[in-house]
């Protein structure tokens, strides 16, 4: 009690000093859980999270490849011949030696509309079925919105709706309601009369060259609604239409042994093996991995800085004329170099022990805005794991200051300080 008393009272005595301790503690520690969540953020973004992605794979005609190969006119090109057919993607799933976890499609064939022209001259009307509404999230001309209308369900018992490019409705002045009567270019018998429930367009500009589908002129409608028009491949070798499939593999580490496998299964070098799932993936977390790579060396800095800070005020504290005194007269008295030394400690753990719980839990409350200002959808919030680092920085610090105080102490000679006094004295 009676070290206690003298910290304490040491602390009021030397209130500029307390208050900057405090302050080191505030900084450091607010910093800290911000900068920790950050990083582990990013660790969990780039380890966990990413390992249990299920990433969608394609194969799909490197068409500027292919157009360069025959002198840049794409008029001479026969796209079918790099179509890929229901065997072909089979067989190159079996022999890559991955297994894959599931597969969704897309395939695109050309249509005639009755009373409905393409948007310009030399365009074909066409019309893309997707299996499910996971394909339509992947087309191959991107994302879309429907702007008017509402989108349509990929079910079997919902065959025969459609969604219309807007540009081609605009031109035909189509809107959601009407029927179009469709039919099979190639077996007029295949007609049926259809119903737009809504118009869609695409988020962002298509190259339709780079692509292979008119963005304004291709109808986007179920599986079913192929197969109702005769449209759809109807056997495993048919490559007449452009068929698109995405394999979904169970980990993105298969992604890489999938993509040689299939290589050495012999896919063209006319083709590009990608995952939009992992493209995707790592465009979205790509804010966040570089506001990590400014934050790591931050981190550094600032444990650095407010240790060199806090040690500073912590010997200066215990160097002063008048606290080796004070410590002078105590080991005089008897008091232990230990106890004295306990009492500096007091005196520069309390205010750092309370900052350091301040600054915790405001970092804490804080990591998240700070973070998703810093990096679009960074979410850094703090976990377990941050916190309990935090529990262990600032226990160390408290030990760190125990030590240079008990040194300090140990340094301090009463009777070097008696004799300057009664020099002073002569």
């Amino acid at each position: 009690m009676f070290v206690l008393k003298n910290a304490w009272s040491a602390m009021g005595r030397h209130k500029a000093r307390t208050a900057l301790l405090a302050l080191t503690a505030i900084a450091v520690s607010f910093g800290s859980v911000v900068g920790l969540s950050i990083l582990n953020a990013n660790t969990v973004a780039t380890t966990t999270t990413y390992n249990d992605l299920n990433p969608a794979v394609t194969f799909r005609a490197d068409r500027a490849r292919i157009i360069k190969k025959y002198g840049g006119d794409i008029s001479k090109v026969d796209w079918t011949k790099y179509h890929l057919s229901w065997a072909q993607y089979s067989d190159y799933v079996q022999r890559s030696g991955v297994s894959i976890a599931n597969a969704y499609s897309a395939e695109t064939a050309k249509i005639s509309i009755n009373g409905v022209k393409a948007t310009k001259s030399g365009a074909t009307l066409a019309m893309t079925g997707f299996s499910d509404a996971t394909a339509a999230g992947a087309a191959i001309n991107g994302k879309f919105t429907i702007v008017s209308g509402k989108n349509i369900s990929y079910a079997e018992d919902t065959a025969g709706t459609l969604l219309v490019p807007k540009a081609l409705a605009d031109a035909n002045k189509l809107k959601a309601g009407d029927t179009l009567k469709i039919t099979n270019p190639k077996d007029a018998s295949y007609t049926q009369s259809m119903v737009i429930t809504g118009i869609y367009e695409n988020e962002e500009d298509v190259d339709a060259d780079a692509t292979g589908i008119d963005p304004d002129n291709t109808i986007y409608a179920s599986a079913y609604t192929l197969s109702m028009l005769g449209l759809a491949s109807t056997g495993s070798e048919s490559t007449e239409n452009d068929l698109d499939v995405s394999m979904v593999l169970n980990s993105p580490a298969d992604f890489s042994k999938f993509e040689k496998g299939v290589r050495k299964a012999g896919l063209s070098k006319d083709f590009i093996i990608a995952s939009a799932t992992i493209d995707d993936y790592n465009a979205k977390i790509e804010p966040l991995k570089q506001l990590a790579a400014k934050t790591r060396p931050a981190v550094i800095a600032l444990f650095v800085v407010g240790a060199v800070v806090a040690l500073l005020l912590v010997w200066s504290a215990t160097s002063s004329r008048l606290r080796l005194e004070d410590a002078g007269f105590l080991r005089v008295i008897g008091i232990s170099s230990g106890r004295v030394g306990w009492q500096f400690a007091l005196e520069a753990m309390m205010p750092m022990l309370l900052g350091w719980i301040i600054g915790t839990v405001a970092g804490a409350f804080s990591a998240s805005p700070i973070s998703n200002r810093l990096a679009t959808a960074a979410n850094a919030a703090p976990n377990a794991d941050v916190i309990w680092t935090m529990v262990w920085i600032g226990l160390g610090a408290l030990l760190a200051t125990i030590i240079v105080c008990e040194i300090r102490s140990a340094m301090i000679r009463p009777q070097s300080i008696l004799a300057t006094r009664m020099e002073e004295a002569r």
